[in-house]
Parts: C-alpha cells; structure tokens; sequence
C-alpha cells in the first residue's frame, strides 16, 4: 500500500500552471468540462494528466517517521478497484456505508463508490458502546445495501443484526483484506455517477439522526466557493487531522484538495487529540501552508505544547487557517496567536468562518485581502434586544474578545465577523417569528441560498420542506427559496457575525442571552474549569426561566471537594457580573460531564436531557454543603 514506497520518499514539490517542476512532472491544468460532473470525474482527470503528483500523505502513527504517500494515479487505481468489488456484488446504486478507520483506504472508499454508482454515507467504525450506537442509528436511517468496514467487525455482524429495527433490512458486509485494493483485472470501471452523491450525518446526538442529501454538483459548488475563497496558490500544501466522516474533514480538505490540485497531509484524530503537538510538527516537517480546525484545537494546542516542543516548530508557511466553531471565540485566537508568534505564526492567517453540513460546508469566511480579524464591539444591552450597536467605530484587529461577555466595559461585547458571503451565495437575516427579512445590524435567523444547499434530510419531507424551502415573508420571487439554519447572526458591511442557536437561546426578562458568551464568562472564572455548559430550564417557583450551569472540573474528587465553595461563588459572580443573571441551578462534575459531539461542539439539550434525568457524571458530596448558594446542585 505503500505507493512511493517508503524508502526513497518523494518530497512534496509544487509547479505552477505554465511550468513542469524538474522532475518533469505535468503541471496542475485548469479542469475541462469533462471533469465539471463530478468529483469522480475530477479524480479521472488528475491520474490522467498529473499521474504522479503527490495526491495524498498519510501519518499513520501520527509522525513523519512512517508515512504513506499516494499519487493521483494510485488513488485512482484503489478507488477504481472499490468500484469493481461494488460491482462485483450487484451494487450499482443504492447507499453504501463507508465506515473505514482514518486513512487513505478511507479515500479510496469514498470515490470507489462514487465511482460504483451508488450513495456513499461516511460513518466511523462500530468502536465502543456510543460509537456503536451511533453507528446503528445510522444504519436504521438510511438503511443502506452494503457496509464498507474493518474486518475486526466481522464477528459482531449478528449481534448488529439483532439490534437494527425489523424495517430495516440486513446490508451486505465487506470487509477489504490487502489485496481489495488491487486494480480490476479487467480494467478500470468505467463511472457511473448518480445521484446523490453522498449522505452526511451531522455530529449530533444518536437518537434521531439527520440524514442530509449532498449531489454531486453539492460537493462541486463547495469546492468551487472555497477555491474561489483561497485564491491560487502554486506551492500550496494542506495538512488535516479532523475526522473524515464529518463535514469539515470530508468536504473541506480531502475533496477540496483533490479538486484544487494540492497534496494534503493527514494523521488520524486520534492521534491529534492523544498529542496536539503532532498537528503543528506536521505542518512544520511538510512545509504546509493551509490548515483547518474547530475551536477547541486551538485551546488545545495553546494549553498543551511545552516549552520544549514549541522550540521544535516552525509555523512561518502557514499562510490560511480556518477556525470554525459556534461562534468563533476571540479569546482562543488571540491565545493561539500569542502562543505561538515566536514560532514564526501569522495572526492575519487566521480565517474565522461559518459553514454547517446542510450548506454543505463554507457559507462565509474572511477576505483574503484582510490582514486581521474583523471584531465590532457592540452594546451589550441592544444585542440583547436584537440590536447590533456599535459602540466604537469597527475595528479590524486580532486581540478580541470575539463573542465573549466581560469585558473591561461590561456594557459591551466583542463579536468576531465570520467573513463574505460565498461566491454566488445569499444570506438573508430573518425574524424567525415573522419571518421577515431584516436589515443590517438587526439580529436573526440566517438563512441561506445558493447551489451549495443541500436537496434535504432523507426520508424527511416535511422536515425538508420546513427547513430547505423557507420563503420570507411577500416574498414576489416565486422561486427561490432558502434553507433555514437554525443560527443565529447578523450582516454588518456586508460581512456575517454569528451569536449562536435560535434553539440554544436563553430568553430571561425579555433579553436574548446566548449561553456561548455565559460559557466564556465562566469559563474564566476558574482556571480548573474545562468545559461549560449552560442552558434555560424552568424556574421552580416563578412563571420565568432560569440559567443552569454544568461544569467540568479537572482535579480529583478530593480536589473538588476542596475547592467547591470557591468555584461556586466564582461561576455565580462571573454570570451575574457579566450578565445581570443569577444562575439558578450549577452541576459541576469529572471530565465527561459536558456531552459534546465528536467534533468538539456542546451538546447542550442532550447535557440538559442528562441533567434533568440525572445521569450526569458526578462527583462523590462533599459533607457540608450548606454554604453552597441558593439553587445550586
């Protein structure tokens, strides 16, 4: 599987669109019209015209000592070879689960079945109880004829079978061994590409997944935008550690790179979360210049990194860092950027964003052309209300507080701007209520159009048609319609700055309060605090909500133990200082307390579920409790 082999590796080289580099490699060509119908088609073209560049390097220990190179022309064959063990089988069309470890094989699976004619549906391996769990869920949904997994799993198919609902039927099993990756034969397969192309799950809770339907020209557009985003760059080399069963790691670097024409370096996220550092010494050992991350990789990475290990770094190529997250935090750039500036890091390559699956991926994100992050300090007071009033004149700067309350002035707040639209994109901001579109500087819900937009959730039609076919309200376009998406933000200058989740928000008193800014605040109110949870239930006693806090403690039981009066009176001030809200109710517990998704976002109703059921993991009482505040748990 080796492809270059791993005795005499080939460096990443990188050509220009006139030039052969000096090994007389063919350079990167503009796509013909052949390969504007599908990736599939994409990947036709580069193994014909660039056989042997460098498509993909994979770490698979999560270093450089061991890695795996393949060429366009590799790719193609193992792809090509997934194709014609589908065929093989009488599967021609139909879903196909593609639930691979991390890898390459993973790649090969995709496009092999794309290539096959059938449906893929990225999933991650049955590993662990809610991992299986979801991984059944997902099965129940979409109900596929064939599952593409690990052979370890082979003992374990009946005991699936037994769990999957009566309506769904039983998928064939594949389980490649070495030699499944093989080229056919009898030649290549030739493509049959039909529609969808793919069904992506969101990294949501398992008990009732979303099964969203990405065509081709979906998975198309959203390369398009983003390379249209980027700009051209001849030496470009991208490195990925996220998951490639989810949106952000599928569609916004492995299927972007293969479209764009540029090696992409990937380790396992497993690999990344066990070390942080490997993400940054791969991107300093491959000489990469574009990267991708949610939030909470960049906390890592500026909580963890030695001393030591940073002197090991160089971040100097880096020239574009997405950072996506709900919304981006200020405050995690500006300690990523101050950590490692003497490393050579750019802070104007960072590139706050917003995308979500049912767009496909990339709504918006910042101008290339701007050196800094875009922050407006807002009344904190009128954000509430729904009002986006600036305070000062709008700055362009990389020392926010992005989204965060508290600051010195707790009258106001630092929002991050998530960029322009996406090329040949719309965003409206509606009131979700009246369904009214509003205008700049007044907060709703974002609503979205374009050829990115997905064509809806499986097997969900009235979903579909609530959530894909919004129309404002006297609308005199009898055509377009938008998809609805759930978030929440407004257009300033032309540009969108997130606040959070229409289902998220906590409305008290008439105020809008999205409990990211709540988490921030807490967060710093403790610096043995990990991760934060804050949500709306109803008072006990009054016709009102109340804030309920959940909190992660680092230390020990003891340790907890020791310092739970602090943290109490801490969180408590820090909410009501910064927010003029006392919270009613506080659950503070070991790490794992705060559910989140696979991709490093709050669970917040499934956290609020747990609560109310009592299922939060917990720390042993402490004896006297009797100085705890009012309503705290």
């Amino acid at each position: 599987m080796g492809g270059w082999g791993l005795g005499v590796r080939p460096q990443i080289t990188h050509v220009s669109h006139t030039q052969t580099d000096p090994e007389g490699r063919i350079p990167v060509s503009p796509l013909p019209p052949s390969a504007h119908t599908s990736l599939v088609h994409v990947l036709e073209h580069r193994a014909t015209r660039t056989p042997d560049r460098l498509a993909f390097r994979f770490l698979p220990d999560g270093t450089g000592d061991h890695p795996i190179d393949w060429t366009y022309r590799e790719l193609a064959d193992r792809a090509g070879a997934v194709a014609a063990h589908l065929n093989e089988r009488g599967l021609t069309q139909g879903h196909v689960v593609l639930a691979l470890d991390p890898g390459l094989d993973y790649v090969a699976g995709l496009f092999g079945i794309m290539q096959a004619g059938c449906t893929a549906v990225p999933c991650f391996p049955p590993f662990g109880r809610r991992a299986t769990a979801r991984f059944l869920s997902v099965l129940d949904d979409c109900n596929p004829r064939a599952v593409l997994t690990d052979p370890r799993f082979a003992p374990q198919v009946d005991h699936f079978h037994q769990q999957l609902t009566p309506t769904t039927e039983h998928p064939q099993w594949i389980f490649p061994e070495p030699d499944f990756y093989q080229p056919p034969a009898n030649g290549p397969v030739p493509s049959r590409v039909v529609e969808p192309a793919l069904i992506q799950y969101s990294s949501g809770s398992t008990g009732d997944p979303k099964g969203i339907v990405l065509t081709h020209e979906n998975l198309l557009s959203n390369c398009r935008v983003l390379d249209t985003h980027m700009g051209y760059e001849e030496d470009r080399v991208g490195c990925s550690w996220l998951p490639p069963y989810h949106d952000m790691g599928l569609m916004g670097t492995i299927m972007l790179a293969l479209h764009g024409g540029w090696p992409l370096v990937m380790l396992s996220p497993i690999h990344f979360v066990q070390d942080p550092y490997r993400w940054l010494k791969a991107i300093t050992d491959h000489k990469v210049t574009i990267s991708v991350g949610p939030n909470f990789a960049f906390d890592l990475c500026a909580q963890n990194i030695t001393d030591e290990e940073l002197t090991t770094l160089d971040l100097s190529r880096l020239r574009q860092v997405f950072c996506g997250s709900e919304p981006v935090s200020g405050n995690t750039m500006e300690r990523f950027e101050e950590r490692f500036a003497p490393v050579g890091f750019d802070p104007g390559s960072l590139i706050p964003c917003y995308g979500l699956a049912e767009a496909t991926l990339f709504v918006s994100g910042k101008p290339e052309t701007a050196d800094t992050i875009r922050t407006e300090q807002l009344d904190k007071t009128a954000l509430e209300q729904g009002h986006a009033h600036r305070t000062h004149p709008h700055s362009d700067a990389a020392d926010s507080d992005g989204a965060d309350s508290g600051a010195a002035d707790t009258g106001t707040v630092k929002v991050v701007s998530c960029g322009i639209i996406a090329d040949g994109h719309e965003v409206l901001i509606v009131d979700p209520h009246t369904l009214t579109p509003l205008p700049d500087g007044e907060s709703g819900e974002i609503w979205v159009n374009g050829p990115s937009v997905a064509a809806g959730y499986l097997g969900r039609p009235e979903l579909t048609a609530r959530t894909f076919g919004a129309r404002p309200a006297h609308a005199t376009d009898d055509h377009r319609t938008y998809l609805r998406t759930g978030d929440l933000g407004f257009l300033l200058d032309a540009e969108l700055f997130v606040t959070g989740r229409l289902k998220d928000l906590i409305v008290i008193s008439g105020r809008n309060l999205h409990p990211q800014d709540i988490e921030h605040s807490v967060l710093r109110a403790h610096q043995d605090l990990r991760r934060i949870a804050a949500f709306a239930l109803p008072h006990a006693t009054r016709d009102e909500e109340e804030v309920v806090l959940v909190a992660e403690f680092r230390g020990t039981a003891r340790e907890f133990a020791a310092q739970e009066k602090e943290l109490l009176e801490k969180m408590t001030a820090a909410v009501t200082e910064d927010h003029g809200v006392r919270p009613g109710r506080i659950h503070i517990g070991p790490p794992g307390c705060v559910l989140m998704t696979t991709s490093g976002k709050v669970r917040r109703r499934d956290t609020r579920k747990a609560y109310l059921d009592g299922t939060l993991k917990t720390f042993p009482a402490p004896a006297d409790t009797a100085a705890a505040p009012a309503g705290v748990s």
